[in-house]
């Protein structure tokens, strides 16, 4: 009886040596995976920082067209006027606005 309760116990033994590897087994699989998703999690913040910067960089061209739009704007503005001005002071028939 003595053999037979020690080779239980030998066998209860290697059982939770098993279990243990297993745990352990199972325990780096999920810290490699946590790992994994950190990575992508710092690749996508990554990203979000480029298209970031491209957004940036392309507001300040849109503000740029912005401005140089206004300017136009106000430049044929001024130039209609001058046109007007000489249409009223040489008369009609000497200045063609088309």
């Amino acid at each position: 009886t003595n053999n037979s309760a020690y080779e239980d116990y030998q066998q209860q033994m290697q059982v939770q040596i098993q279990e243990d590897r297993l745990a352990e087994q199972i325990m780096r699989e999920r810290e490699d995976e946590i790992r994994n998703i950190n990575r992508g999690m710092h690749q996508v913040n990554e990203i979000y920082r480029d298209l970031a910067h491209i957004v940036e960089a392309q507001q300040e061209q849109v503000d740029a067209i912005e401005t140089q739009m206004e300017d136009s704007k106000t430049n044929a503005e001024a130039g209609l006027t001058q046109i007007e001005k000489a249409n009223d002071n040489f008369g009609s028939s000497n200045c063609v606005i088309s």
